[in-house]
């Protein structure tokens, strides 16, 4: 089994910081070694982020997300465990909100459980993958 794990984020950054870039290049370097796959999404103040891997893995990248000095206000949105991986091909890939995506993702997370369902299949669809 997969742990699949979204979660929410504030940025102390505006969309388009070097910041952006270092945080997808050091995902990029350090899931591959870990095992970790998964989708990085940015809007003007906020990321949304999908990471799916070793439990074990991605707790520990849990724990340091929130240690790191780049964003705040970390939500964990949903995690749970599946079959296969989602974002198979992705060590990690970027994209950037539009104003409607944020907006049905910020309604989403704002809804029942069941809704962060909904909110994980719209990442899959923005990342081009089957979620």
């Amino acid at each position: 089994m997969i742990t699949q794990m979204l979660y929410t984020s504030l940025s102390r950054h505006p969309r388009g910081h070097s910041s952006d870039y270092d945080i997808l290049q050091e995902a990029m370097r350090n899931n591959r070694s870990g095992g970790v796959t998964g989708y990085l999404l940015r809007d003007t103040d906020r990321f949304c982020q999908v990471l799916e891997g070793p439990q074990r893995v991605l707790e520990s990248l849990y724990n340091r997300i929130h240690l790191d000095p780049r964003h705040y206000q970390i939500v964990l949105r949903m995690q749970r465990e599946v079959r296969e991986r989602s974002f198979l091909g992705w060590s990690m890939g970027y994209g950037s909100l539009s104003a409607e995506d944020s907006a049905v993702l910020e309604r989403s997370f704002a809804g029942p459980p069941k809704a962060v369902l909904l909110a994980f299949g719209r990442v899959g669809r923005i990342a081009g993958v089957s979620g």
